[in-house]
């Protein structure tokens, strides 16, 4: 019997999350495939769409897992898209829910309509607005976020006035759009819970702490873990915020100030490497024997 294939969209060619989903699907009885979006060609056509790889036919796969996060650009959109049409193809997060957590300030409506806490946000679009936008979300100091980003990358933290309105006139010369952002976590500088939520489901989480001189906390940018108590609170927040972005794989960033708990973000590819080392929990397990169980509906 052939074993199902679960195919994995990335622009990554060698990474933790890649060597550790390749261990966990032999244990399962699953095949993997990792291709680049770059690498594919779209026919799009009403009576017989067709997608082709190193233009060769791409043959469906069982389950479609998409791996580009924050990286994920319009055409690598449409190649889920297509994928995701492909009859019976089980897609393991979606185009469309990809896409809503890649867009910063779509992910932050979408928090709000759903009730999820989260810190105050505005989107500055002239230089006389600054000081008004900085003003509304209780600053200086504030966060300052191109709309797209990972790794930790894309994320700044603006001290006083005159250094904000640098930043965005230097964002905005380059044509990006820049989010300010209300900067929550005064208790512990640096520091922020990562929980992940597989099939609505809470794995754990896990507390990541900045090198000194960060205020952001990114195991790509050096930040230490160590695994964090899962309370109710916790676990609710995650859950709300991966159901209203209708993630399947979610990694959920939360804060805390004197008000209580905050997401600052809401991931559609989470790394794990951190999160396994700190909690001892099989990410990459969980989320291949989710897939397996769609499979089976």
């Amino acid at each position: 019997m052939t074993a199902p294939l679960i195919t994995f969209l990335s622009n990554e060619t060698r990474c933790h999350s890649r060597g550790r989903f390749e261990e966990e699907a032999r244990g399962l009885g699953l095949a993997t495939k990792w291709l680049s979006p770059e690498g594919f060609d779209l026919l799009v056509d009403a009576e017989k769409p067709r997608v082709y790889y190193r233009s060769r036919p791409f043959a469906a796969p069982a389950a479609f897992v998409p791996r580009t996060g924050s990286d994920t650009t319009l055409f690598a959109r449409a190649v889920m898209r297509q994928i995701e049409s492909m009859p019976g193809v089980v897609a393991i997060n979606t185009s469309d829910a990809v896409m809503a957590a890649r867009d910063k300030l779509l992910a932050h409506q979408i928090l709000a309509a759903a009730g999820v806490p989260f810190p105050k946000t505005v989107l500055a679009r002239q230089p006389s607005d600054v000081a008004k936008m900085v003003r509304l979300v209780g600053g200086p100091p504030v966060v300052l976020k191109l709309m797209s980003g990972t790794h930790g990358k894309g994320v700044m933290l603006g001290k006083d006035l005159d250094e904000i309105q640098a930043t965005l006139e230097t964002v905005w010369a380059l044509n990006e759009t820049l989010l300010i952002q209300e900067y929550v976590g005064r208790q512990q500088p640096g520091a922020d819970i990562r929980v992940i939520v597989v099939g609505g489901r809470v794995l754990g989480a896990m507390k990541r702490v900045a090198k000194l001189g960060r205020f952001r906390a990114n195991v790509h940018q050096g930040a230490s873990v160590e695994e964090h108590p899962l309370t109710e609170e916790l676990e609710w927040l995650a859950l709300q915020a991966a159901e209203a972005m209708r993630l399947d794989v979610a990694g959920v960033d939360i804060v805390e100030d004197a008000t209580g708990f905050k997401v600052i973000e809401v991931n559609s590819a989470p790394g794990f490497e951190g999160f396994e080392r700190a909690t001892g929990v099989n990410v990459a397990g969980a989320i291949l024997r989710y897939a397996k169980f769609r499979l089976s509906e």
